[in-house]
């Protein structure tokens, strides 16, 4: 189990590196808009593409990164409202049901998704922004990249489970996403 909880604590430094290239992405994005509108408003005019780069670029980047470490958290809404009132046998049986039921979808979502990535890759997906021609195709990585991390965050509450003395929806010990 202390291997396991170390493996974690790694895996913790990866999903904090993309919640914070999340947060350096809405930043960016933030200044960006700032300037288009302090363009627009004092200099007659919009910055060319500002609005493609902000919605092809800046939002996936904003998302999908911290989407791992979000789902980690545990702030993500949990359908265990009514377990409490279950015997703790039933109880255990849902969380296992509904780890399994994750681990399965969010490995068809990684599959399919980065699927979606190599076509875009192979057909060179590119946008236009303010008369000029972007690639698109790169971000596409970031889809399958974020369910394949929280498919392992999956994995990892899973095996604390089977390996662990008592079950819980998540890896960490709080109130808000131990299971009742």
């Amino acid at each position: 189990m202390h291997q396991l909880m170390g493996a974690y604590a790694l895996f913790g430094r990866l999903k904090l590196a993309g919640a914070l290239v999340s947060g350096v992405a809405i930043f960016a994005m933030m200044c960006l808009i700032v300037a288009d509108v302090v363009s627009r408003n004092f200099l007659g005019g919009s910055i060319g593409g500002s609005f493609e780069i902000v919605q092809n670029y800046f939002m996936p980047l904003a998302v999908f990164p911290a989407l791992p470490y979000v789902y980690g958290s545990g702030v993500l809404p949990r359908m265990d409202l009514a377990m409490h009132r279950a015997p703790r046998r039933a109880q255990d049986a849902v969380v296992y049901l509904l780890l399994l039921v994750e681990v399965a979808l969010f490995a068809v979502l990684a599959y399919y998704t980065w699927e979606f990535a190599a076509t875009g890759r192979e057909r060179g997906t590119e946008f236009v922004a303010g008369g000029d021609l972007y690639l698109l195709w790169p971000l596409f990585y970031l889809v399958p990249l974020s369910f394949a991390l929280v498919l392992v965050e999956t994995l990892f509450v899973l095996l604390r489970n089977v390996l662990g003395d008592r079950v819980s929806i998540a890896m960490h010990d709080g109130p808000e996403v131990e299971a009742l």
